[in-house]
């Protein structure tokens, strides 16, 4: 199929056929024009589209032409008409665009943080409060980055960073576990946690001899809570825990039910909130430390870090963190 071109532009002349050597790197220019003489029917009309003067395009559709060792079009008069060369050869090139044009597309989406699948694991400690809000503050601004949020023990995050499993966690972690980059380290104070109406209510503060006087629900050993508080307790040798929990969530939740009172991290303690539950400050202090990870010698993309810049925004800003 022949197709035609009006076009008053005389400069143009087709000499691909008697000069061509066919040798010659292509030119994304040249390709540009002759799509565009293409799509908008003429020399004139392409010369507006790409802003360049009649005879540029004129003078360039020649040269591509000798590049290739075709003639792209031939003069009818005042027309172009696209030889059957060159209707093959812009079947193809409109290929090639429809090729730029997704990976244009997928550069925007990049660049837009409109793409990818961003794994996140947290402790329990860490399901409330300022995590998931940033989570979910960068869902409302990244709608098309999928995240999956995951809650395992501080031993299960930190083997899964380490073998890439996630990209970012918000865990406690070890000295000796030191093959994952630390992006920040955060400190909150423990609360002692009782049930409403609790004696030690009317405290403004309690100590390890207030707790003598009560049954306690601890932490493992293992964990770091739970080790600090078995180590102060040693030290004043008054106080047998009543029973133990594995996570904070369940040492909360038997406060709740009357079994007793626990030492905990202010995120989950609030989580039941005022009507069940009352904390108060401990003395001497220990702190709940945790931090924002990352796997090690992996290059953040943006989507990942944006959410660690998010977790730490709201993290900064909650006023029971301190670094």
């Amino acid at each position: 199929m022949v197709r035609r071109t009006e076009d008053d532009d005389d400069d143009y002349v087709s000499s691909a056929v008697s000069k061509g050597d066919g040798g010659t790197r292509l030119n994304a220019v040249q390709l540009d024009i002759f799509h565009a003489v293409v799509a908008t029917g003429s020399v004139t009309a392409a010369s507006r589209r790409l802003n360049l003067s009649q005879p540029a395009v004129s003078r360039r559709l020649a040269d591509l032409e000798r590049s290739l060792g075709f003639a792209l079009f031939l003069r009818e008069g005042k027309r172009l008409i696209i030889t059957p060369e060159g209707t093959a050869f812009h079947d193809e090139l409109t290929v090639s665009y429809v090729g730029l044009e997704r990976l244009a597309k997928v550069a925007r989406d990049i660049r837009e943080l409109r793409r990818g699948h961003l794994r996140v694991a947290a402790i329990p400690a860490m399901c409330f409060g300022p995590v998931p809000q940033a989570i979910a503050r960068f869902m409302q601004e990244h709608p098309q980055t999928k995240i999956t949020f995951e809650v395992h023990a501080s031993a299960r995050i930190l083997d899964g960073l380490a073998a890439g499993l996630f990209d970012v966690g918000v865990t406690q972690m070890p000295a000796a576990f030191s093959s994952l980059t630390v992006e920040y380290t955060y400190y909150a104070p423990c609360l002692c946690v009782m049930p409403v109406g609790h004696p030690l209510s009317a405290k403004s503060a309690v100590t390890l001899q207030d707790l003598a006087s009560y049954p306690l629900i601890s932490l493992p050993h293992d964990t770091e809570v739970g080790h600090a508080l078995m180590r102060r307790f040693e030290a004043f040798g008054q106080v047998t825990p009543r029973a133990e929990a594995l996570t904070s969530m369940a040492a909360c939740a038997l406060v709740a039910a009357g079994a007793g009172v626990t030492l905990c991290d202010p995120f989950t303690a609030s989580s039941f909130g005022e009507g069940r539950l009352i904390t108060r400050p401990f003395q001497p202090a220990i702190d709940f430390s945790f931090r924002v990870l990352r796997p090690e010698r992996r290059v953040a993309s943006r989507p990942v870090q944006a959410l660690v810049d998010t977790i730490n925004a709201h993290l900064g800003a909650d006023s029971r963190v301190h670094r």
